[in-house]
């Protein structure tokens, strides 16, 4: 590492971190998918400020960052050089192989998500790193203009349609958590499909992470139609966690409804992207959900799973 700068495994109570933080890498959050992590902190000497930071999973000889999360990988400061970025990745691989382990793997938050993502994903790879898994992101940034004017002809006439039909949208309170959960995995069933955590396991993230936890919903005659679970990943982005709408509602489609209140919910809040998450089934783009979202006025993004053998 450079002069000045050191790498310890312990967070102390004055460092000060030197780069925006995601809800996932939150120690706390880290603590609900496992008790056991290996972390490494990058300081700088003089002022105790942490440029970079990570934390991996010890999972059965292979160090994995998220455990039971959307993604994980390095945090780091603007300011540090690429050198340093470099430096730093390269320590930890060597620690990790000092203590037995063989392989890393590592989900990266979608390209989108920060303005230095390009830069690290080109020293993965110049670092011997392989792309296990390639997702299709997308999200609709934030701005000025109207979500009527970002969309399609198609969406603005279902939007319209909900609207002549007297569809209202509601930014619904915590206590809502359940039913909208039980909505939204009746949704999922009527196609087939289910959801990634229990009722039970939601809750007890949710109930950690109050203020992150959002819930929206659209209805037609005091009957719900779409509704969506949301996380605020930090200030800046809100990530759909899960959505829905039922099948009986597939003609009006009021999800184009439901985003369009929550993305006025963003411009209201100072949000800056509203993240649609990944597009796919078993692995392969479900590609008229990626339409959907493209229609919406996303724009899509590469989310990345990077590994590397350190025998």
């Amino acid at each position: 590492m450079e002069i000045g700068y050191s790498v310890v495994s312990q967070w102390s109570p004055d460092f000060t971190p030197d780069y925006d933080s995601f809800i996932f890498h939150d120690p706390t959050h880290l603590k609900l998918q496992s008790n056991d992590w290996i972390s490494y902190y990058l300081v700088k000497k003089v002022n105790r400020k942490v440029l970079a930071q990570v934390s991996f999973h010890n999972l059965k000889g292979k160090a994995v960052t998220p455990l039971r999360a959307p993604f994980g990988s390095f945090l780091f400061s603007e300011r540090l050089s690429p050198q340093g970025l470099y430096d730093f990745i390269r320590h930890c691989e060597l620690q990790l192989k000092s203590d037995g382990i063989k392989q890393i793997r590592m989900t990266e938050p979608p390209l989108f998500y920060r303005k230095s993502g390009e830069l690290l994903q080109s020293i993965l790879f110049n670092l011997g790193y392989q792309v296990s898994h390639a997702e299709v992101n997308s999200g609709i940034h934030i701005d000025i203009i109207p979500f009527e004017k970002k969309i399609e002809v198609w969406e603005k006439r279902k939007l319209k349609q909900s609207k002549s039909k007297a569809g209202v949208y509601k930014h619904l309170p915590f206590s809502a958590l359940d039913v909208v959960y039980e909505f939204i995995l009746k949704c999922r069933k009527q196609r087939s499909q289910t959801l990634s955590m229990t009722l039970e396991e939601l809750k007890v993230t949710a109930n950690t992470f109050k203020k992150e936890f959002l819930f929206f919903g659209v209805y037609f005659d005091n009957e719900l139609a779409a509704a969506s679970i949301a996380i605020q990943v930090n200030a800046s982005i809100l990530y759909n966690f899960y959505s829905g709408h039922l099948k009986k509602f597939d003609s009006i489609s009021p999800v184009v409804m439901l985003i369009n209140g929550m993305y006025g919910f963003c411009r209201s809040h100072n949000i800056q992207l509203l993240d649609l998450g990944t597009s796919s089934i078993n692995g392969q783009p479900n590609f008229s959900l990626l339409d959907f979202k493209l229609r919406l006025g996303a724009i899509p993004s590469m989310k990345l799973t990077f590994e590397k053998n350190l025998e």
